[in-house]
């Protein structure tokens, strides 16, 4: 992460960048495997191998009401899977932010998600999370669910502590915080750490098998 004292340098709207009107495109294939480069080349700052499988993507929605939901943020949007079941189930009234560091699957995902008042794709590092939430007119207890598609654990400290402050800011009292995972309950322990009820849902249809962390109420 390169440091800047300016938080407007450290992430871009989605109005900033290239986008198609129109239906959001279907994954491709040319996505799955500049995923599987990027885990090669960047190892365990990528959550998987592979993108989440619609089963994954769908287990890590599964508590949001979009029924009545007022703000959706997904942090890791990779190539989009999770990204599409969000966009899916929108209504009216929910605001959906997903933020992506990489600059490819961020243009994946521009390409993919056409540009509209309720999505809005921003290049971003989670480092910042508060201050670009609050950049973007988010009020504290605004948002009802964050989906992370990253390798939360394997974050740097400085950077999975300045996103956990933000989620404790800006998560309603009766919010949910999930994480997808390619180890099953192998970090158990570490989200009991930081929420205080915490359940693990396997999806064996995820290549690899893998699992969603449902995570509730920060201590």
């Amino acid at each position: 992460m390169t440091e800047s004292n300016n938080t407007a340098d450290n992430y871009q709207s989605s109005h900033n960048l290239r986008q198609r009107d129109g239906a959001f495109e279907p994954a491709k294939i040319s996505h799955n495997i500049l995923f599987l480069q990027k885990f090669f080349r960047h190892g365990t700052r990528i959550a998987s191998v592979w993108p989440s499988s619609r089963f994954m993507a769908r287990a890590s929605i599964r508590h949001a009401n979009f029924s009545s939901a007022r703000c959706v943020v997904e942090l890791g949007a990779g190539t989009g899977p999770i990204t599409s079941e969000i966009v899916k189930r929108l209504n009216g009234q929910t605001r959906f932010l997903a933020l992506e560091r990489d600059p490819d699957f961020v243009e994946v995902l521009t390409n993919r998600f056409p540009a509209s008042p309720r999505v809005q794709i921003l290049q971003a590092d989670v480092g910042y999370l508060d201050a670009i939430l609050h950049d973007n007119g988010i009020a504290p207890h605004g948002v009802d669910c964050f989906v992370s598609g990253l390798g939360t654990p394997s974050l740097p400290e400085a950077v999975r502590k300045a996103m956990f402050s933000a989620v404790r800011k800006y998560l309603r009292p009766d919010g949910f915080f999930s994480n997808i995972t390619e180890f099953p309950l192998y970090y158990l322990n570490f989200y009991k750490s930081v929420f205080e009820h915490v359940s693990f849902q396997f999806v064996a249809l995820n290549m690899p098998p893998g699992g969603v962390y449902h995570c509730r109420n920060m201590r």
